[in-house]
C-alpha cells in the first residue's frame, strides 16, 4: 500500500506536463491501445486531425527570427535533407527485403520513408545544438514529405499495398503542410501568443500520444504475440542506422558541435506519428511498427539528449 501511495504522489510529476513526461505517456498510450481494441474505430478517422494538431503545436513556436536565421544555413540544411531522404529510405528498402513478415516489412518501409521527428528540434536543443538549424531541418523535412513519402512508398512497396500517391500527398498536405504554414504565419502575425508557448508544446505532445493510441489499437494482436520479439530488433536497426547517419554526417563535414547536433537529430529519428497516420491509411495492421518505433525512439533520444547537453556544463537554452 505504501508503494502504491508513493507512486500516486509521484505520478503527476512523471506525467505532467505532457511534453516532459512524453516517454511515460507513450507507454501509457501503448498499454491503453492494447487494452481497448475497439478504440481504433473511434480514433482512426481522427488521426489526420491529431497529426495536424501535433504539427501546429510546434509551428506556433517557430519565430520569424528563427526561420530567417536558419535560412542563412541553406547549404547545410539542404545537405542534411539529402542524406535523410536517401540514406534512411535506402535502409528501409534493405530491411523491407529481409523482414520475415509482410506486415513488418511494410511498417519498416513506412517508418523509413517518414519525415524528421517533430520533436527532433527540441531534442537537438536540449542536447546543446543550434535550435534554428534543427527547426529548419525538421520543418523542411515535414514539407518535403508531401512528395517524398509517397514516392518512396511507391518505390519500396509497389503493388504490395494499395497506394494512391496523389491522395496520400493531399492527405499529408492537409495534415502537415497546412498546419505548418498556418502556425508560422500566426506566430509572425501575432507575436504576443509567444507567452502561451508551453501550451502549444503540450498540444503537440498530447496529439502525438493520441496518435500512438490510435496506432496500437489497430494491432493489438501483434503487440500481444511473439511477433513483437521479431519486430524489436528490426526497429532497433532502423533507429541505430538513422543515428549513425546523423552522427556520420557531422563527422564527414567536420561541423562544429552545435551544428553537428542540430542536423544529427533530424537526420537520425523519424516522425512516428506520420508513420502511424500513413500506415492507418494504406496498411492499418502495419501501424504497430510505427508505435513500437516511437516508444524505442523516444526512450533513446530522450535519454541521449540530456546527457549530451549535460556534457556542455551548462543548461541548454530553451527552444
Amino acid at each position: 500500500m505504501g508503494g502504491a501511495r508513493r507512486l500516486a504522489r509521484r505520478a503527476p510529476g512523471l506525467l505532467l506536463p505532457v511534453r516532459h513526461g512524453l516517454l511515460a505517456w507513450v507507454v501509457v498510450a501503448a498499454v491503453a491501445g492494447v487494452a481497448l481494441p475497439q478504440g481504433a474505430k473511434i480514433l482512426n478517422p481522427l488521426v489526420p486531425v491529431l497529426l495536424a494538431g501535433q504539427v501546429l503545436g510546434v509551428a506556433l513556436n517557430l519565430t520569424p527570427g528563427e526561420v530567417r536565421s536558419a535560412m542563412r544555413d541553406t547549404r547545410l540544411v539542404g545537405l542534411a535533407l539529402l542524406v535523410q531522404w536517401t540514406v534512411l529510405p535506402g535502409l528501409g528498402l534493405l530491411l523491407h527485403l529481409v523482414a520475415p513478415t509482410p506486415l513488418l516489412a511494410t511498417g519498416l518501409m513506412i517508418c523509413a520513408a517518414s519525415p524528421a521527428e517533430i520533436t527532433s528540434g527540441l531534442m537537438a536543443t536540449i542536447a546543446g545544438g543550434d535550435a534554428a538549424v534543427a527547426m529548419a531541418c525538421m520543418s523542411s523535412s515535414l514539407a518535403l514529405s508531401i512528395v517524398l513519402t509517397p514516392f518512396w512508398l511507391a518505390v519500396g512497396l509497389g503493388s504490395a499495398v494499395h497506394i494512391r500517391p496523389t491522395s496520400l500527398a493531399l492527405e499529408l498536405a492537409l495534415s502537415v503542410l497546412l498546419p505548418l504554414v498556418a502556425g508560422i504565419t500566426l506566430r509572425s502575425r501575432f507575436p504576443g501568443i509567444a507567452r502561451w508557448h508551453h501550451i502549444f508544446l503540450d498540444l503537440s505532445a498530447s496529439c502525438l500520444v493520441l496518435v500512438v493510441l490510435a496506432g496500437t489499437t489497430n494491432t493489438r494482436g501483434v503487440l500481444t504475440s511473439s511477433a513483437i520479439l521479431t519486430m524489436l530488433p528490426f526497429v532497433a536497426v532502423l533507429l541505430a542506422g538513422g543515428g549513425l547517419a546523423g552522427w556520420g554526417f557531422g563527422r564527414v563535414l567536420r561541423l562544429r558541435r552545435r551544428q553537428s547536433i542540430a542536423v544529427g537529430f533530424p537526420i537520425g529519428i523519424r516522425e512516428f506519428g506520420v508513420a502511424i497516420a500513413v500506415a492507418v491509411a494504406v496498411a492499418p495492421r502495419s501501424s504497430a511498427v510505427g508505435g513500437v518505433y516511437g516508444i524505442v525512439m523516444v526512450a533513446a533520444a530522450g535519454t541521449l539528449a540530456p546527457r549530451m547537453g549535460g556534457h556542455l556544463g551548462r543548461r541548454p537554452r530553451s527552444p
